[in-house]
């Protein structure tokens, strides 16, 4: 899967995330488990863990596990009630290790990356968070739209740095205009998290430069809507910090 095409996938992913978003928490929730989805099936074929379908199982599982605790949790911080979810996908990669067991020589890579799978796709539980949060709804449709945005300018031209540069400022100008346009959220507040948008997107982006490109598509897809989950974090953190 070429850059721009992984590009796209991220922007298709972040919109869906704001249109979500938008309409509240119980449509935000089905477009994150959409999202989740295709991070638990291409994730073990990315990492090229042994048994893929055992992985997906286990990080599809405690996505949902992550996405429910956080749903139906009663009292803020929501995002606490993920960490159980978290801790238990790690403890079923290592005891289905013991019960099926990988090739030689490939236990402790099937294990990490299947506990890393799994930290990634329930950290997109941390959208919902935000968005139960009193006063930061707002902020998951203005960090997604900026993240759509920072994945775009990532792929503008064929230069590495020119385009951190331009994913970073286009971050920053999206989230400043969705402060603007949100009462909400104060412009300095929108270009904080944009920015934040755009540092995932483009810490993610040098990182998948660096490996060879995945020959199946659902191991682009994965590597495509990384970015989008890991951000659901850095939204909630911004909710909390500038909004309380």
């Amino acid at each position: 899967m070429n850059p721009t095409t992984r590009a796209t996938i991220t922007a298709v992913a972040a919109s869906v995330i704001a249109a979500t978003g938008f309409l509240g928490t119980r449509y935000l929730a089905a477009g994150v488990l959409l999202v989740m989805a295709g991070l638990a099936v291409g994730w073990p074929i990315l990492t090229r863990t042994s048994r893929h379908w055992v992985s997906t199982a286990i990080i599809g599982a405690g996505s949902i596990v992550a996405l429910i605790a956080v749903i139906l949790g009663r009292d803020e911080p929501y995002l606490r009630y993920m960490v159980v979810a978290v801790a238990g996908i790690v403890v079923a990669a290592l005891v289905t290790e013991i019960f099926l067991p990988s090739a030689p020589g490939r236990a402790v890579t099937s294990v990490a990356a299947t506990a890393a799978g799994g930290a990634v796709a329930a950290s997109g539980a941390a959208w919902v968070a935000s968005s139960r949060t009193a006063g930061a709804e707002d902020l998951v449709v203005a960090g997604a739209a900026a993240l759509a945005m920072a994945a775009v300018a990532s792929v503008v031209t064929n230069h590495a740095t020119i385009n951190t540069v331009l994913a970073l400022v286009l971050g920053a100008a999206s989230g400043g205009v969705t402060g603007f346009l949100f009462d909400s959220i104060t412009w300095y507040g929108g270009i904080l998290v944009g920015i934040a948008a755009g540092v995932s997107v483009v810490l993610l982006a040098e990182l998948y430069r660096r490996e060879p490109r995945p020959h199946s598509v659902w191991a682009g897809i994965a590597s495509a809507v990384t970015p989008v989950l890991v951000a659901g974090v850095l939204v909630y953190l911004g909710g909390r910090l500038l909004i309380g």
